[in-house]
């Protein structure tokens, strides 16, 4: 078996957020509480029902979501359900808005036509849209769903609008356990799946997590713990799909909206528990968040070790001599405590970027804030070159990473696929309605 990459937390973060909380107005605070009054490991992890979809005599998966009110909260067709697809299919998803505000339908992650996408158009009650698309090839992996209506996401996503996207592709294996865990912020906790620190039992020697933070701004720094140790954790995929090979970790750092997938030897007996460890989202010396258990799972005996795989997917190396063009693009803020990209706050009249199709970008994305700030672009996935001047150990297609207060991200953008105008911006979902996000417009070549 050719031998697999090795790196540890501070060779590869995937991403990290800030977290703010449901009644603070962009006050930050520690963003995973001890959840004294919650289950301690009873309920099993929920699975998640597939949105129905039909298929047409024009080959078109035709699927509905209505957002709604459900219970206490917010809910897409009276729950969470999982939209799954496969590479190549043709989609056409109908969207109706039965709130009592705008609401509207962000497909995260997938590379989309910003006409497609539509971030900056938003549904008044009981409005319609429909959203048609091919999935495209090599983007097999893990994405969610859920409002963009500027100014009431972080309340929409809170009350429960949220849910989980798969797309299947050549490199799902029937010998692996395949576990879809969705974060979420419920009250003090965050449920997993909907259930707070729920337990589910392998039933293969090697399983998968889909690992999927969509809270409205909490980061989570995940590890697997089994007696006070860390157990290895094999990266196989992030944002945009799987990664050349497995990469050796012994935690991922999630910020919200973004995803990663990971191996996990489950051929010895025992319990381990995947656990929000201590972060900082203020840097060095921060205060940092609780350690708080999140899912466990029991492995019974007499699983088979299944090998780890040698090679997944390439990923294409981007040239940074060919981009066109280099930014800076700054996270910051203003004398009223306000959140701004490049010291203005968001305006939907106002371009703020301009980019030909075609071509290739170099953006370095800074920090000049106090806390952490998860960056993400619609529409155009991009890849990581260096942080903080070092370079990037992982080739990986990402829609986020997160820049830490005083740090800086260096990205390589490649607009593909068709032009159309967008937004990009700091996804905990406070900041992003208070102001951080800017419109990019990406005109034909």
């Amino acid at each position: 078996m050719a031998e697999r990459s090795r790196l540890s937390r501070r060779t590869l973060l995937i991403a990290a957020g800030a977290a703010v909380g449901a009644a603070g107005a962009g006050a930050l605070v520690p963003v995973v509480r001890s959840a004294l009054a919650a289950p301690d490991f009873t309920a099993a992890l929920p699975d998640l029902a597939p949105l129905p979809l039909r298929a047409g005599p024009d080959g078109v998966l035709r699927g509905d979501l209505v957002a709604a009110p459900a219970g206490a909260g917010l809910r897409y067709n009276g729950g969470t359900p999982l939209l799954k697809l496969k590479e190549g299919d043709r989609v056409r998803l109908a969207f109706r808005n039965d709130l009592d505000a705008p609401s509207s339908l962000h497909l995260h992650g997938l590379p989309l036509p910003p006409a497609v996408d539509a971030p900056l158009d938003h549904l008044e009650p009981g409005g319609t849209s429909v959203q048609e698309f091919t999935v495209p090839e090599g983007t097999a992996g893990t994405y969610w769903y859920h409002p963009h209506a500027h100014g009431d996401v972080e309340r929409q996503l809170l009350a429960g609008l949220a849910g989980p996207i798969v797309v299947a592709g050549p490199a799902d294996h029937a010998d692996w356990d395949d576990r879809l865990l969705m974060f979420t912020r419920v009250g003090r906790d965050i449920a997993v799946n909907g259930a707070v620190r729920p337990v589910f039992t392998p039933n293969r020697g090697l399983t998968r997590l889909r690992l999927l933070n969509a809270t409205a701004g909490d980061h989570l720094l995940l590890g697997a713990v089994r007696a006070g140790a860390r157990l290895p954790l094999h990266l196989i995929a992030t944002d945009g799909g799987l990664v050349d090979r497995p990469v050796e970790l012994t935690e991922v750092l999630l910020a919200p909206g973004e995803r990663a997938e990971v191996l996990v030897d489950t051929s010895a007996a025992g319990r381990f528990t995947l656990t929000a460890l201590p972060y900082s989202v203020y840097g060095a010396g921060g205060a940092t968040s609780a350690e708080v258990g999140l899912v466990a799972a029991d492995v019974p005996a007499g699983l088979a070790a299944v090998p780890l795989p040698d090679r997944l997917r390439p990923v294409e190396a981007l040239d940074e001599a060919r981009a066109v063009r280099r930014r800076r693009v700054v996270f910051g803020g203003d004398d009223r405590g306000g959140f701004t990209l490049d010291g203005r706050a968001f305006d939907h009249h106002r371009v703020d970027l301009h980019a030909r199709l075609g071509t290739l970008e170099v953006w370095e994305v800074v920090n000049e804030h106090t806390t952490d700030h998860p960056f993400h672009l619609h529409s155009y996935s991009f890849q990581v070159v260096a942080r903080d001047g070092r370079p990037e150990p992982v080739r990986a297609w990402r829609d986020t990473v997160n820049v830490p207060p005083g740090g800086a991200v260096t990205i390589a953008v490649p607009f593909r696929g068709e032009p159309g105008r967008t937004v990009y911006h700091c996804h905990i979902a406070s900041h992003e309605d208070l102001g951080m996000m800017g419109v990019l417009d990406v005109t034909g070549p």
